[in-house]
């Protein structure tokens, strides 16, 4: 073969398909390999195709020689990217929460959308939808367009939709139709409301992410609580995670994740757990699962969930139920293969913990947007910064709380912080005012292979790829990098031998390979590919085939 065997877009639901047609005996089982199904590959050996392979996980990893995988954390942007100004739609309490932050293709802009109360309670009611740009990720403006939806007089404005909550925005991946170039599930809590419904579920599409139009009133299988949507080539499928919930509902802990489908945007599935404190043996019952946002980078999926700790007072509602909803949240780092079953990465701490007091993230450091923005060589994902926690304690609107020390202790702390000029309550009354933080990461950056001491070797599983080209991302600012691709019995295929290659050192996130000035890689194709990375005094964070430079 001349061509390189290409990888299946959707090979995880071509596989179940298989599995499917020989369970009903469509297909006859395959002797030779069953009790495994394997992709039907003319070349029997896992397919990356041009994917790139990140090291959060051991997908791609056979072997580790003086060599540590390192969760990288983010550093928080040192101011937030949106925060409160004098614009008259948000002086009763600028309370943003981020729904999706996205690279424009055509104007190649970062747009921001987010959803702030016009009223001062951050629950859901008058909240509207507006927006914001920027040309590096980091400096956002707000722009005032006579387009948007009028104020109190004000044509130019940046709220782009009325009555919006819970919301999950996203470009759509199939551009056939330009009235639908983006496309958004919310809540129109206010709708519900009137309807006496407690939430709905309505999508609406957009042509530019400013005017929009509904297209569906109320989907039957309702989202609730900061969606967070991704198209999944995979499986063909449109895939929402949001909060599993919610305090209506006997049983279940509040705050759990949950994963639902569609081909349409339109039609989704029902709601699945997907991620319960109730299967972490690693974490303590106190913790429950405020929300998650998804990105997935080649076959990895890696969520970044809010995660709710909990304090020891419970809310009690008709027929018993009993609930915590006084939190701080924190966010910590998921990976999964297949959307559904989710480790977490870098053991039971925070991968970004809140702020010391005073702070703009002391009380949540959550919702974040899925996906990310890209900008010259960096990964921005912003996401909600809250200086105060969830407070119970001092609400008219909360039922009974217990036990009743608990409660009277909640009081007494927050009349302490009260009287010394403190107020911890909501949005306006706070001495400091919800914000969007920002988290900045080396593109694809979320852990590295670093040797131990000077130098270690990392090697692969088998695999087969396609390009002609190996890139790796890595810092060699002060070591380097030498790369061998091996055969299945260890040795290196002719030429490309560790000491062939011309040693990775310097400056930048990306960098190509080469071995004695040959980078054409197209003659091991369809041939079973083993990489050797020898780090000297430097760190892995992935790699890629491409084709060129």
């Amino acid at each position: 073969m001349t061509q390189p065997e290409k990888k299946s877009p959707t090979e995880p639901l071509d596989l179940q398909r298989k599995i499917e047609d020989t369970v009903s005996g469509r297909r006859p089982i395959d002797s030779s390999t069953y009790p495994y199904f394997s992709p039907d590959y003319d070349v029997p050996f896992t397919h990356i195709g041009s994917e790139k392979q990140l090291f959060l996980d051991n997908f791609i990893l056979d072997h580790l020689d003086g060599v540590e995988r390192v969760i990288l954390r983010p550093e928080k942007a040192e101011k937030p990217l949106l925060e409160w100004s004098n614009l008259p739609w948000e002086q009763a309490g600028f309370s943003p929460g981020v729904s999706s932050a996205i690279r424009d293709p055509d104007s190649g802009k970062f747009r921001m959308w987010y959803f702030q109360t016009l009223q001062g309670d951050p629950f859901n009611r008058d909240q509207v939808l507006c927006m914001a740009e920027s040309d590096d990720a980091i400096l956002w403006h707000k722009p005032l367009r006579e387009d948007c939806v009028p104020f109190d007089g004000h044509k130019a404005t940046n709220i782009v939709h009325r009555d919006v909550a819970a919301s999950g925005l996203v470009l759509n991946h199939d551009r056939s139709d330009p009235a639908r170039k983006y496309l958004m599930v919310y809540c129109p809590y206010g709708d519900a409301r009137r309807r006496r419904q407690p939430i709905l579920s309505r999508v609406a599409a957009s042509p530019d992410g400013v005017h929009w139009t509904v297209i569906s009133d109320d989907v039957p299988q309702r989202h609730q609580h900061e969606t967070r949507v991704i198209w999944d080539e995979a499986i063909q499928q449109w895939i929402g995670y949001s909060q599993y919930s919610h305090h209506w509902h006997h049983g279940p802990r509040t705050r759990q994740i949950g994963r639902q489908t569609s081909p349409d945007f339109i039609h989704w599935s029902p709601k699945e757990v997907v991620l319960s404190v109730d299967w972490e043996p690693n974490l303590g019952p106190d913790r429950e699962f405020h929300e998650a946002s998804i990105r997935k980078i080649g076959g990895l999926y890696i969520a970044i969930v809010g995660e709710a700790h909990t304090e020891s007072i419970w809310c009690t509602g008709h027929g018993g139920r009993v609930w915590r909803d006084q939190f701080h949240a924190s966010l910590a780092l998921y990976t999964s293969r297949d959307g559904r079953r989710f480790q977490r990465a870098g053991g039971p701490e925070p991968w970004v913990a809140n702020g010391p007091p005073g702070s703009q993230d002391y009380g949540y450091a959550c919702s974040s947007v899925a996906g990310g923005l890209v900008h010259d060589g960096r990964l921005i994902i912003p996401y909600s910064a809250i200086p105060h926690k969830q407070w119970v304690v001092g609400r008219s609107d909360h039922p009974t709380l217990v036990p009743e020390s608990a409660r009277q202790r909640g009081e007494h702390e927050m009349g302490m912080a009260k009287a010394n000029g403190v107020d911890p309550g909501w949005p306006g009354t706070s001495t400091l005012r919800r914000a969007v933080g920002g988290l900045i990461l080396r593109e694809d950056g979320f852990a590295s292979l670093k040797p131990s001491y000077e130098h270690g070797i990392a090697t692969t599983k088998q695999f087969v790829f396609e390009g002609d080209t190996l890139r790796i991302n890595a810092d060699v600012s002060y070591g380097f990098i030498q790369v061998e691709v091996l055969d299945p019995q260890f040795k290196p295929y002719e030429g490309f031998a560790a000491a062939n290659c011309q040693p990775v050192h310097g400056t930048g996130i990306w960098h190509t390979l080469a071995w004695k000035e040959r980078r054409d890689l197209s003659g091991l194709w369809n041939k079973p590919v083993i990489l050797a990375f020898h780090l000297h005094e430097a760190s892995l964070c992935a790699f890629q085939f491409c084709s060129g430079d």
